[in-house]
């Protein structure tokens, strides 16, 4: 049942205000929109965002909410290289008040037990543990036993790295910036051995990171059910 609760939000249309663009370190953006309405949701999950004020192909994207529920607007984040998709073009040219339409949020991506965690992100892949560390920090209730954060960049062009390092200074919460993916292997090696099984595995990046990192915890022992993964294409 939890499955399809998780995706059942899809069915669900919500429009939103486009408010602003702000960009961030390297070649990522982050867009914030206005709900005309109450949405809820979980931290962690992602929506199905339409770009229906003008016609072109291609007009729908998934986004991670790099925002938390109780925060009054809601955030994605993304990369915008050179030669942008005609939909992030489209984006990056939108007008303040310009209403989009999002499906959802959807995903099994969220904090539903306290074990602990560990958060593996590779570049933009970062976006949902935003808005998961954020909601632990903002609820304490929700707060895991322990939770980890190994954040991959070989550039080190951390997004969020302020807002980050200040979520750091809390006691129950680790987290490491990287920039070489023997640093990631060796970070994520050592929680293995150290919680195993009676902890929880989240992992968000490009779909070659994600499956090579979950191949990695397969082989750590890690069971399937233990581990979450959330996939970045292009974004």
């Amino acid at each position: 049942m939890g499955f399809l609760q998780d995706l059942l939000p899809i069915f669900k249309k919500h429009r939103l205000d486009f408010k602003e663009m702000r960009r961030e370190v390297g070649d990522m953006a982050t867009f914030t929109f206005k709900p005309q309405e109450k949405i809820e949701w979980k931290s962690g999950q992602h929506g199905i965002f339409y770009i229906d004020h003008v016609k072109f192909k291609k007009s729908s994207r998934a986004f991670s909410i790099a925002s938390t529920p109780d925060e009054e607007e809601l955030m994605i984040s993304m990369r915008i290289g050179e030669n942008p998709s005609e939909y992030k073009k489209i984006l990056t040219e939108m007008k303040a008040g310009t209403g989009v339409t999002m499906r959802g949020p959807i995903g099994p991506f969220y904090i539903s037990d306290s074990k602990p965690v560990l958060f593996i992100a590779g570049g933009i892949g970062i976006t949902p543990y935003r808005a998961l560390l954020k909601d632990c920090i903002d609820n304490p209730n929700k707060m895991p036993s322990k939770i980890e954060l190994l954040y991959l960049d070989s550039k080190e062009e951390y997004i969020y790295k302020d807002e980050l390092e200040e979520i750091n200074k809390h006691p129950l919460i680790n987290i490491k910036f990287l920039n070489n993916r023997e640093e990631l292997i060796n970070g994520i090696k050592y929680f293995t051995e150290n919680h195993s099984n009676v902890a929880s595995y989240f992992v968000c990046g490009s779909s070659t990171m994600t499956n090579s990192i979950k191949g990695l915890l397969k082989e750590q022992g890690i069971k399937k059910k233990n581990i979450k993964s959330d996939v970045f294409i292009g974004y």
